[in-house]
């Protein structure tokens, strides 16, 4: 779909820009104000506020599928610390990333510590401000070490929080490295003292292989905290916090230009994940500003669908389960031919789960193998469109060639047999 001119918005709904748009969050200074609260965030802001006011330590995961919200979480979390006037420490982690995730948790945590009268630990302690190579080197020789490191980092500005995302993705690196992060994850959580709060988020999935690959680190979890689908009155509030923030004028109706029933079919189309949701409002609103209309109604709607009507009754084949993977494939490889890792790496499930999942897709016909072991929608199935070689019509072209002797046509034609 293409792109719309944020002007649309301005003029047909008196909207900045289009406020279900993933990168809308960057634009805003205060992320309190599109979030829409549930029952877990209480649970989550009482030991936050436990170890801000110092009397207690805390180390919590927040798990869910993509798109339930477990990074804005994060981010309100380092923001309520900034407010505080406290130090929140966020690092996201990258798929694959390996030893670099690790140098970038010592070094940012080192450094942040570091930040306090600076000048005055320059110049009466020669404290330098940041880890060496050697130094790194030496902290990752042992996990033990490396989080110790971090305790007494952390510790030098608590209270404070160390707030960790997509941790699943340390899944998918080398088992040395994997091991490493979670056994000095494990040594923190073990020896901090009260004031600091540890938060990892990361999927359903990848929380149950740590648990079954680390239990000595997850009997320490304080806190497990599932992110629950979105209720209809949650999504509509959602929605309504959303609209509010990139409104240019006061609207007739809060919810405007959508409507209630918009909002709700759209929640149960995406099983009440506010990723899913947030997507198939954008699309609406775009398809609005396509037909000139002001208004996102059932019409508008009923629209988005039909374009989606084919993808999502495939994806519906398939058993819950092992719908993510199948609509991943689709949606984000556009059909395949992709392989297992970058499944597994866009799903958020460990590579074992990732594959038996694909391979019972395979048996059940809705998904493909190459001689490669690469995954793909079969081209019968769905109108998918995929980028292939243009075909040369070999006869069509010689007719083309018609300047060129006969002797030399016959030549070739024995060269390409030959080959």
């Amino acid at each position: 779909m293409r792109s719309v001119s944020p002007s649309y918005y301005q003029k047909l709904f008196g909207l900045t820009r289009n406020p279900f748009l993933r990168s809308s969050l960057v634009e805003l200074e205060d992320p309190t104000s599109i979030f829409s609260k549930q029952w877990v965030d209480d649970v989550l802001d009482s030991l936050a506020a436990e170890t801000m006011s110092g009397v207690a330590s805390a180390f919590v995961t927040i798990t869910g599928p993509p798109g339930s919200g477990r990074s804005l979480r994060l981010h309100l979390l380092r923001y309520s610390y900034h407010r505080a006037e406290l130090d929140g420490i966020y690092q996201e982690i990258s798929a694959v990333e390996g030893p670099d995730a690790i140098d970038s948790i010592l070094s940012t945590v080192y450094e942040r510590s570091r930040g306090i009268s600076k000048a005055l630990k320059k110049l009466f302690l020669g404290m330098p401000d940041t880890l060496t190579e050697e130094e790194l080197l030496n902290l990752k020789a042992s996990p033990a070490d490396a989080g110790d490191m971090i305790v007494k980092s952390l510790n030098s500005i608590a209270p404070t929080a160390l707030l960790l995302d997509d941790v699943h993705n340390m899944l998918y690196t080398d088992e040395r490295w994997s091991f490493f992060f979670f056994e000095m994850l494990r040594e923190i959580v073990s020896v901090m003292p009260e004031g600091i709060l540890i938060v990892t988020a990361m999927s359903d999935e990848a929380y149950d292989e740590v648990d079954k690959r680390f239990p000595a680190l997850t009997s320490r979890v304080h806190e497990r905290i599932t992110i629950p689908p979105l209720t209809d009155d949650e999504a509509i509030n959602l929605v309504s916090r959303r609209l509010s923030a990139f409104r240019s004028k006061i609207p007739e109706a809060p919810l405007e230009p959508l409507t209630e029933e918009v909002i709700i079919a759209a929640n149960r189309l995406a099983e009440g994940i506010p990723g899913k949701l947030l997507d198939f409002l954008a699309k609406s609103l775009e398809v609005a500003t396509i037909l000139g209309r002001s208004r996102v109604d059932m019409y508008v709607f009923d629209k988005v669908m039909d374009s989606e009507a084919e993808i999502l009754d495939y994806i519906k084949r398939a058993p819950p389960k092992m719908r993510r993977e199948l609509e991943i494939i689709i949606r984000n490889f556009n059909g395949g031919p992709v392989i297992l890792e970058k499944v597994a790496i866009e799903a958020e499930t460990p590579v074992s789960i990732a594959y038996s999942r694909l391979e019972a897709l395979v048996v059940a016909g809705l998904l493909e193998k190459d001689r490669a072991g690469r995954y793909y929608v079969p081209r019968e199935a769905m109108r998918i469109e995929r980028k292939e070689e243009p075909k040369i019509d070999v006869e069509k072209k010689e007719e083309r060639q018609r300047g060129i002797p006969k002797s030399i046509l016959r030549l070739k034609r024995a060269r390409r047999s030959f080959f």
